[in-house]
């Protein structure tokens, strides 16, 4: 499967409930290493939206949500629906979408994965 092919499909948590669809994949590079120059990229977790993919611009999860208060407000009013979602979270992906091994309510907000990890 390639990454291409996990945008905007929708994801549905263990209960069956429509979580939303997913705008961005998360990847950290920690795999194998390749031809002694770097190492893979896995996926690490799914960027999922309530909305349309388009809201996304990058500033829910950067250095902008530290900006000016005005600017944190308005980016946690846009994304307060944004979810994270681990790579283990990920139970089935078939024609229907992407099926979650947990509940809606368990999926962090895309701000916590920034607040925990940093800028």
């Amino acid at each position: 499967m390639r990454l291409s092919d996990l945008l905007a499909r929708p994801v549905r948590d263990s209960a069956g409930r429509t979580v939303g669809q997913v705008a961005d994949v998360r990847l950290v590079q920690d795999g194998p290493l390749l031809l002694q120059v770097h190492n893979a990229f896995r996926v690490a977790g799914l960027i999922v939206v309530t909305r349309h993919t388009g809201r996304l611009f990058g500033y829910e999860r950067g250095p902008a949500i530290k900006g000016p208060w005005l600017v944190r407000a308005l980016l946690r009013v846009l994304h307060r629906n944004t979810r994270y979602v681990p790579w283990e979270h990920v139970g089935d992906i078939d024609d229907r979408g992407i099926l979650l091994r947990v509940p809606q309510h368990e999926l962090a907000s895309v701000h916590d994965l920034y607040q925990e990890n940093g800028p």
